[in-house]
């Protein structure tokens, strides 16, 4: 619960210092994205840049000694070479995201048609499950593409993840959906700086504590 609660409170943070470059992120992104194929290599640079520039960047820096060089700034000029190694590992994501969108529609399709049957309510019970057991790995699971893993390991890391944390990782999921409802009522939300938000959001979620009063366990897992 704690661990939770100081995500929130740390990202909330980081969200409103980094407002700025959270915009030109997001518009990047949209830019990158129009093509759709690209939306996936878009969707986890974006990821992976942002953990680097507002998360690695800022403790490389509180762990500078006296007379060190500071720590520059992530320039966006390195975007492209973000993208370029994470082109794949994105594209993959993107079609197994599309695969479940494709067997959850076929599940609430049979759910329609079967609507007063046992097999209907199951269905549509286990789809929703299925999706919100998607949504909350997901932080864990753009994580771990960003830093090399390859898709089948990332997957399953993450899936460990919220079996060893369950509090921590469905408490986490509730932000990104009070973001939806925003954005589902101002629709300029996403475009101008909603993926940004939830992409820093979710970098938050994978490198925090989920056990804050027993840290030394935590690297056991993440």
């Amino acid at each position: 619960m704690w661990g939770a609660v100081r995500v929130w409170r740390t990202a909330g943070a980081h969200l409103w210092d980094h407002l700025p470059r959270l915009i030109v992120v997001n518009v990047l992104w949209l830019v990158a994205a129009w093509p759709l194929v690209t939306l996936g290599a878009a969707t986890l640079t974006a990821y992976a840049w942002l953990r680097r520039a507002v998360l690695e960047v800022e403790d490389e820096r509180d762990d500078l000694a006296p007379g060190d060089p500071p720590v520059p700034d992530e320039p966006y000029t390195s975007l492209p070479r973000f993208f370029r190694r994470l082109w794949w590992p994105g594209t993959l994501w993107a079609a197994l995201n599309i695969l479940l969108l494709f067997v959850l529609y076929a599940n609430g399709v049979v759910w329609r048609v079967q609507p007063d049957t046992l097999s209907g309510a199951l269905r549509a019970v286990l789809g929703l499950l299925l999706g919100w057991f998607w949504l909350v790995l997901q932080p864990f699971f753009l994580d771990a593409l960003a830093e090399g893993v390859p898709l089948p390991h990332a997957l399953a890391g993450a899936a460990r993840i919220v079996l060893a944390y369950p509090l921590y990782t469905q408490l986490c999921a509730l932000p990104p959906l009070l973001l939806s409802a925003l954005a589902w009522r101002f629709t300029s939300l996403w475009a101008l700086v909603g993926v940004g938000l939830l992409l820093l959001y979710w970098a938050h979620v994978a490198t925090g504590n989920p056990l804050t009063r027993r840290p030394q366990q935590v690297e056991d897992v993440l």
